[in-house]
């Protein structure tokens, strides 16, 4: 199972990404192409990945673990497949190693941080499970919004026209069905 989610992420969708690119880049353009191939490499949240799993009353155990390593093992492989496949193709001179740095002080490390202080925090939070729930929820939510506000502040709807935006919702949903 743990061999088939990697394959389907890290080898699947890269691979319809780059198939897609006779389709996309004369309907999007090209950053919002490389913005489609970025979404393409990147694993899925282990959140979704459990919503998904528990809708289709499957393994959700087995959707906790997959999701987690390759969230893991995403942080590795994202910077190179965008390297290579986009970045290289812009003639920028990006070097993964920084990304994969950066990518492991903000995510590997407090990833590592908390499951080092669980047996600590846990029985705490166990007391709060509302407080605990509103928390994740409510930090993803503002990482959403804060950088929908950046993007949007920075004029996203001067610089797409809706009939775009509407082009790569569609295609956005036809992958992700």
């Amino acid at each position: 199972m743990h061999l088939l989610v990697f394959a389907i992420t890290f080898f699947i969708f890269p691979a319809i990404g780059l198939l897609a690119k006779p389709i996309l880049l004369p309907l999007l353009g090209q950053q919002l192409y490389w913005g489609f191939l970025f979404m393409c490499f990147l694993p899925s949240t282990v959140q979704s990945s459990i919503a998904f799993t528990s809708v289709a009353k499957g393994n959700v155990a087995g959707a906790v673990c997959s999701a987690s390593f390759s969230n893991l093992v995403g942080m590795f492989i994202t910077p190179v497949l965008v390297s290579f496949f986009i970045l290289g193709q812009s003639q920028h001179g990006f070097d993964p190693t920084s990304s994969i740095i950066q990518i492991t002080l903000l995510l590997l490390v407090p990833f590592v941080l908390g499951q080092l202080l669980r047996p600590y925090v846990f029985p705490y939070m166990a007391k709060v499970p509302s407080i605990v729930k509103a928390f994740d929820q409510g930090s993803i939510l503002m990482v959403v919004y804060g950088e929908f506000s950046g993007a949007v502040v920075a004029g996203l709807w001067h610089q797409v026209s809706w009939k775009t935006l509407l082009l790569l919702t569609i295609a956005c949903s036809v992958l992700l069905t």
